[in-house]
């Protein structure tokens, strides 16, 4: 219902402000929606089915990662396609308005969950679910503040002030905010869904991707319109903030305990004698009275 709700009102835009063409797209929405439907049927067979099925198990998991990435480049199409073209142009008193397809557009962060949730058996406090909520919880927040970033595209004034580049930048930022959650679903089905340990080295990666490849570039685009353009930004720039420095402050108090068991691993070496050779103490005690 969420998504059929979801892709109705992105259409409607589509048809009344471009043309009848357009509903093109909803030959799309229709594959896709078959394609998310057989994804929940499929993986629900597979986990009430035999727990040793591995090969069935990842067949599953890409499914769902190919249904959710054929999605999401729809989705940034269509925003991409809107926010170019006509935003600026939408009232504010109609009710099919810019409150409405922003609205709208953030319900592709609820599809989201939804989809994850068919994918997963995960019980609730168990440590499997805390990884995928670790890996996931900050998608539909960072979809929110997508759809948010491009809400200067809503104001015809503004727009026209913007410097050369800046509304293509503003757009692409955002579409591709829509299209990165397929980077934690993948790293989902490489650990079969916290059934398997994620390598520290991809630990890293997932969380320079959170800070500086989504909030990094979202808040340099604010701090421009707020401070070069004195365009009134949102409170999202504070979740940026927030975002980008509990991660660096992560990597930091990480170094920092590499570097201390870097130190003992160091001091516990030079303190092991050598083969053969018997501790500092214990030879002096051994051989105090040996003359020879």
């Amino acid at each position: 219902m969420i998504y059929i709700l979801h892709t109705s009102c992105v259409d409607y835009y589509l048809v009344e402000h471009k043309d009848i063409t357009w509903l093109g797209f909803l030959v799309a929405d229709v594959i896709i929606f078959i394609l998310f439907i057989a994804s929940s049927v499929v993986s629900y067979r597979h986990l009430v089915g035999p727990k040793n099925d591995f090969t069935s198990g990842k067949g599953v998991s890409w499914f769902g990662i190919g249904s959710w990435f054929l999605y999401s480049a729809i989705v940034a199409t269509k925003s991409g396609i809107i926010f170019n073209d006509f935003t600026d142009d939408l009232d504010e008193n109609d009710f099919f308005g810019p409150n409405t397809l922003k609205t709208s557009l953030a319900l592709a962060g609820v599809v989201y969950l939804l989809h994850l949730s068919s994918l997963h058996d995960a019980k609730p406090g168990s440590e499997r679910r805390a990884y995928i909520e670790e890996l996931t919880g900050t998608v539909i927040f960072d979809i929110m503040d997508c759809v948010d970033s491009m809400e200067p595209m809503f104001i015809k004034e503004d727009r026209d002030a913007f410097p050369p580049g800046l509304v293509e930048a503003i757009v692409a930022i955002a579409c591709l905010n829509f299209v990165i959650p397929t980077i934690p679903l993948l790293t989902l089905t490489y650990t079969k869904f916290g059934h398997a340990k994620l390598p520290r080295r991809l630990v890293m990666l997932h969380k320079i991707l959170l800070a500086y490849i989504i909030n990094l570039p979202l808040l340099i685009m604010r701090m421009i319109l707020w401070h070069g353009l004195n365009h009134g930004v949102s409170i999202f720039s504070l979740k940026n903030v927030i975002v980008i420095s509990m991660i660096s402050y992560d990597f930091y108090e990480h170094h920092e305990a590499n570097v201390e068991t870097s130190k003992v691993g160091n001091k516990e070496n030079k303190e092991e004698p050598e083969d053969g050779e018997l501790k500092g103490d214990t030879y002096n005690m051994e051989n105090r009275f040996n003359y020879d």
